[in-house]
């Protein structure tokens, strides 16, 4: 049963490595992590459902807003706010940074800088999306293994 303990605590530190080695998370996502309150020790679980909930439903009103003409960039730009915040609460660096090119094509009025600026953001979306799914699966798969009794793990973030 501790091998698995060991194995499971191992494979999620070596994602979130993995994501750091490619600049996708930064130091923010370790400190969510630590975030673990007594009664929710899962809470780095809970949090990832609803950024990508947010997230999706942020992508999906750009989309939107991109497809309307006249353009709102005012829209635009408050979208991009808001995806900028959510990124960054969690640490998904790369998405953050892509909100960034995202806004000053807003700011430019250059409705082509924008579309291709989303398409990156959405670039950057599925592919953390994949590997926040994986931790979140080996958390659950922790919570199985210890039968409800949970141990703390500190993910490195350095």
């Amino acid at each position: 049963m501790a091998a698995n303990r060991q194995a499971l605590n191992e494979q999620l530190q070596k994602i979130v490595d993995s994501l750091k080695e490619q600049g996708m998370l930064d130091k923010q996502f370790g400190l969510v992590h630590s975030l673990k309150e007594s009664n929710s020790p899962f809470f780095l679980a809970e949090i990832i459902p609803m950024f990508c909930q947010n997230v999706q439903t942020i992508l999906r009103d750009l989309t939107q807003t991109l497809d309307k003409e006249p353009v709102n960039y005012y829209d635009l730009e408050e979208y991009c706010i808001k995806l900028k915040g959510c990124t960054s609460s969690i640490g998904a660096r790369r998405m953050a940074l892509a909100c960034v090119t995202l806004r000053q094509a807003s700011e430019n009025k250059n409705k082509d800088g924008c579309i291709l600026a989303l398409n990156g953001i959405k670039h950057e979306y599925y592919n953390l999306q994949s590997s926040l799914d994986s931790i979140v699966q080996v958390m659950r798969d922790r919570y199985v293994c210890w039968k409800g009794e949970f141990s703390v793990i500190t993910l490195e973030m350095q």
